[in-house]
């Protein structure tokens, strides 16, 4: 981490961190819930939050769905989470499109395999933290899709009227398909007969809540 190797370098991630990454809103209201009682979700975490989070709820593993990069946030997470003995996982997905076959399976593993509890979490905790807190319900706490679908709400400020609406309409297929094919397990539909291209094709959105999420509330 040579950005963080000198004062300078170190100041400047604070200053992406804070400003271009938008933690100054994110001290204000952090998002975070507990899923479980071994499992959390949030916006992104600042190093003082990945901290309380280690000393007061004992978190061992963060998954992060942004990209392992070279941001500050970025940065910080990681030498946050080697201070405090957690282990990272970045698993990078997109809140604007229906997620990828290989995507979904890796979540699976990552959920299956992470030392508990943990922290789910995303740049706003509202979309893709929702989309793998939906996954946890699901591949771990062993609930229905309609169950763990609670994750994906205006509560954690969810818009499923936007783009990130695919997130939802992913899962709404499925329902659909299984009225029809009640035999069919959520894994047996995603690799056996989801398309995602079609599906695409048939996504609509709302201007407006695009307008919000896009230019207001500038999600990722």
């Amino acid at each position: 981490m040579a950005h963080l190797q000198n004062k300078l370098g170190r100041f400047k991630a604070h200053l992406e961190a804070w400003f271009i990454d938008h933690e100054f809103l994110r001290v204000i209201y952090r998002n975070f819930y507990a899923i479980s009682p071994k499992a959390y979700r949030s916006n992104h975490p600042s190093p003082g939050f990945i901290k309380q989070l280690s000393r007061k709820k004992g978190v061992k593993t963060i998954i992060s769905m942004r990209r392992a990069d070279k941001t500050g946030q970025y940065l910080l997470e990681k030498e946050a989470c080697e201070r405090f003995g957690i282990k990272l996982f970045n698993h990078a997905m997109s809140s604007r499109s229906l997620p990828d076959v290989d995507k979904i399976l890796e979540a699976k593993t990552i959920l299956e395999n992470a030392e508990y509890p943990i922290l789910i979490h995303c740049k706003s905790g509202a979309d893709r933290a929702g989309l793998m807190s939906v996954f946890y319900e699901l591949f771990i706490e062993k609930k229905s899709i309609e169950d763990s679908l609670n994750q994906l709400s205006m509560k954690y400020g969810h818009f499923r009227w936007a783009e990130t609406g695919k997130l939802d309409y992913f899962f709404d297929s499925f329902l659909e398909f299984q009225k029809t094919n009640p035999d069919i397990s959520f894994l047996e539909w995603v690799t056996e007969h989801y398309d995602k291209p079609a599906l695409n094709a048939t996504f609509h959105s709302a201007g407006w809540a695009n307008i919000v999420v896009n230019k207001i509330l500038r999600r990722e």
